[in-house]
């Protein structure tokens, strides 16, 4: 009897694991099944994610666009001022730094030279000195001479029959001494370098000619170039001649005792200075001519606004 009893605990007890093993069972696979859709749903996500990266950059997901660059665009110009003083035929240098605000991208380059010229007059009779602004001061000049439409044109005029203003003295222009060349005309070569790194704009220094277009239309930039936030724009010029170079031999035509016409008078007719012989003046030139002149050069483009701790992108 007692033998009966246990066999039929024994056989509760087996039904009682059997049915807990197929609840553990259903649970398990149940889990399986939820693990299996979450690994297909993430496989999932990163391939939508992949499929994105791929349409951004052109199909490579490591490449990233100026165009998806994080911030607010904002058209703006990077300018750097260069004085090219009386007879400077050195390297002139000027820098600029990109803004911590975020990146710069430039479109394109241009350059404009402003004429500053002045000259000082000293009487030969009372030593009085008397400074003026030339006619160019102030205005802006050609950055090449490839555009000086006057080159080598000869001068035929000599002496103005009315003279100006009122009875003035006439103006009087010698052939082999007033200059056919646009006056504070520059001519420059020009390199620019990206400060600490290794990404060179050039091999070798830029004709002004070819820094921009006819006079000084802006130059468009083969690809955006991207200076990020603290590099340093360096810029080198090398100008080519000094400004308002005299030239030829036309100095002491007029005989013994004086220099006229004097070697650096060959722009005063174009810069309103009366050239006429000065008899009291002798060997010595009365004027003192000062072609000093101002170089704008820079980008134009537009800064990429991030806001702080951004990151680089």
């Amino acid at each position: 009897m007692a033998q009966n009893i246990d066999l039929a605990n024994l056989q509760k007890s087996a039904a009682y694991a059997a049915q807990a093993a197929r609840q553990a069972l259903e649970v398990s696979s149940a889990n399986n099944r939820q693990l299996v859709d979450l690994v297909k749903n993430g496989q999932m996500l990163q391939a939508t994610l992949a499929q994105l990266a791929a349409q951004r950059t052109g199909g490579n997901p490591s490449l990233q666009y100026v165009e998806n660059i994080p911030g607010r665009r904002v058209p703006y110009d990077m300018i750097a001022t260069i004085q090219v003083a009386d007879g400077t035929m050195s390297e002139l240098q000027a820098s600029l730094t990109v803004s911590q605000d975020g990146p710069f991208v430039a479109v394109a380059r241009y350059a404009f030279f402003l004429s500053q010229y002045s000259f000082q007059y000293t009487s030969p009779d009372t030593g009085n000195q008397t400074i003026f602004n030339g006619r160019s001061f102030g205005r802006w000049r050609p950055m090449h001479s490839a555009w000086d439409l006057n080159d080598g044109l000869p001068r035929s005029e000599v002496v103005q029959a009315v003279p100006a203003p009122g009875a003035g003295a006439p103006h009087i222009l010698s052939p082999s001494n007033g200059s056919s060349f646009r006056s504070m005309e520059g001519d420059f070569t020009i390199k620019v370098e990206n400060e600490g790194f290794a990404y060179p704009r050039q091999n070798t220094a830029v004709p002004s000619p070819a820094w921009t277009k006819q006079i000084n239309s802006p130059f468009g930039l083969a690809a955006l170039d991207v200076f990020e936030r603290g590099e340093v724009i360096g810029f080198r010029v090398q100008p080519q001649h000094p400004n308002n170079p005299a030239y030829g031999d036309i100095q002491s035509f007029t005989g013994p005792g004086s220099n006229w016409p004097f070697l650096g008078s060959q722009y005063d007719t174009i810069e309103g200075i009366n050239d006429q012989t000065d008899a009291a003046a002798g060997d010595e030139d009365p004027v003192t001519r000062l072609a000093n002149g101002i170089l704008f050069i820079g980008f134009h483009g537009y800064r990429i606004i991030q806001p702080p701790g951004a990151g680089q992108y």
